[in-house]
């Protein structure tokens, strides 16, 4: 495991987001068009998200502009495989 990998994986429907994941402090937000960012002290969101009505206007509204992050190089983050979401 890379250290920019999630401990777990959990897909969202959203138009913007693909799956959603949490290492120690850190959620881990991987986009549809392939990036992925990390938001520092994120991880407390990682519920809400994953439940949220919309997860793209959660993000937005709540986490997006909240916490510091870094875009994560994605050639080392372990995707979710189909049997690990």
């Amino acid at each position: 495991m890379t250290p920019y990998n999630a401990d777990n994986w959990e897909e969202v429907e959203s138009a913007n987001i693909a799956a959603v994941g949490t290492r120690g402090h850190y959620l881990i937000v991987k986009f549809n068009k392939g990036m992925a960012y990390r938001y520092a002290n994120g991880a407390e969101e990682f519920g809400e998200l994953v439940n949220a009505e919309s997860a793209g206007k959660y993000f937005a509204q709540e986490i997006k502009g909240t916490y510091s992050h870094e875009r994560l190089p994605t050639e080392e983050i372990g995707w979710p495989e189909e049997n690990d979401v």
